[in-house]
């Protein structure tokens, strides 16, 4: 703009000096040009809107579409409008998205490019930079800056068709001989009536078979809650595989949860890792000694879809910390549990004080099952130590692991 200006005032001088008609012309062409590109840019930049659309929640290796829809609502031409988006390398390289472009009165112009969603996170979208100007480039105008968005990318799921684990354990159901928990969906006979029964137990085709009433009986079952204990204390884990080892950890938790809930079982989840979105407490939050803070609350066992997306939330952002001890976070977060529930414990190594945590929940009543990832060589002792206290272990050292342990191939088998 300086430079402009400085044009003007030597145009007028050489025509005030020179008193040539052609400097006077020039002068005035120039001045207009700008006042009139000035206005009309100014003008023209108060009617664009714009807006930015896209899925709030993906899953991990979809590639999702932003739209931006740029509108032009004035009756003036808007002569070129600059558009930057930007967003984390970790979505695509590079991290913008550029283009320029004009709008004619009224005209929507839209927009787009696809993230790659390789990388499990809680990603901002933006800001969105807009700027427009006059034909010369003498002005440049900054519309505005929008609020960034967010992109929820869930971490990589592997179906488990077969898990693997004992049914006691991983299908929801334990034999009981208390006609209080029957199963209506698991008809095994039926046996004569007597006083009392409902009338919708009622067998009425075997009644009319054997000439006298009978009552269908259903195999006793307890339906059982499970509850996924993901371990993310960085102490847990050994420097060489702390980020690698503690990513898979995340996905086992979420395969194993989706898994169940694929089998209509309540399943819910606890960590020792660091949620972003928890702000810690002015006095440190800690609770028993522990480093509690930013530890996410333990959401409670939950059936169907919409309990899953919770638990995806959460570890799409969840990030290994330096949290409380895995053994005595399992012994406070278990308290208000069900008996005979069933809880998955996802850790990197295993030490003395959670294998006397573990003996404490079975004591307590709990069926038990450890999964680790960072286990290494001493996996069979701890297998076989476990294995002692009736707990059932299981390695996964890479995802490789987890799919053909989805295929029912456990790794020691392969």
């Amino acid at each position: 703009m300086s430079g402009l200006v400085g044009f003007l005032v030597l145009l007028l001088v050489l025509a005030a000096a020179l008193r040539i008609d052609f400097f006077f012309y020039l002068f005035y062409l120039s001045l207009g040009v700008t006042v009139l590109g000035r206005w009309w840019a100014q003008r023209a930049a108060r009617s664009v809107s714009y807006e930015r659309t896209h899925p709030e929640r993906v899953f991990w290796g979809e590639r999702p579409l932003v739209k931006l829809e740029i509108h032009n609502r004035g009756w003036l031409p808007v002569l070129w409008l600059h558009v930057h988006d930007s967003f984390p390398v970790e979505l695509h390289s590079p991290n913008f998205f550029q283009q320029v472009l004009s709008l004619m009165p009224h005209e929507r112009v839209t927009l787009g490019y696809e993230l790659e969603c390789r990388h499990r996170g809680y990603y901002p979208l933006g800001p969105l930079a807009l700027e427009s100007g006059d034909l010369l480039g003498s002005v440049r105008i900054a519309l505005s800056y929008s609020t960034p968005d967010t992109l929820v990318v869930y971490p990589r799921i592997i179906p488990l068709p077969d898990l693997g684990f004992p049914s006691r354990t991983m299908y929801g159901s334990l034999p009981s001989r208390q006609r209080i928990f029957e199963d209506p969906s698991r008809i095994m006979g039926v046996r004569d009536y007597v006083p009392g029964d409902s009338l919708r137990h009622m067998a009425w085709k075997a009644s009319a078979t054997v000439g006298r009433l009978q009552v269908k009986r259903y195999q006793p079952a307890i339906a059982l809650d499970t509850t996924i204990f993901l371990n993310l204390n960085r102490n847990d884990y050994s420097q060489r595989r702390l980020y690698w080892a503690s990513e898979l950890a995340i996905v086992v938790a979420a395969s194993v949860a989706s898994a169940l809930v694929e089998r209509r079982q309540a399943v819910g989840l606890g960590t020792t890792g660091h949620d972003p979105m928890i702000e810690a407490n002015d006095d440190g939050d800690t609770k028993n000694g522990d480093a509690r803070v930013n530890c996410p609350p333990t959401m409670p066992p939950r059936k169907g879809r919409r309990s899953l997306m919770p638990i995806l939330d959460l570890l799409a952002r969840v990030q290994a910390a330096d949290g409380p001890d895995f053994g005595s976070f399992l012994q406070r977060e278990t308290s208000h549990l069900t008996w005979g529930s069933t809880l998955v414990l996802v850790t990197g190594q295993v030490n003395d004080a959670l294998f006397g945590a573990m003996a404490y929940l079975r004591r307590s009543g709990f069926s038990v099952v450890l999964i680790t990832v960072d286990a290494g060589a001493s996996f069979q002792s701890v297998r076989a130590r476990a294995g002692r206290i009736g707990v059932p272990a299981y390695e996964v050292w890479e995802e490789a692991d987890l799919e053909r342990w989805g295929l029912g191939v456990r790794r020691e088998e392969a």
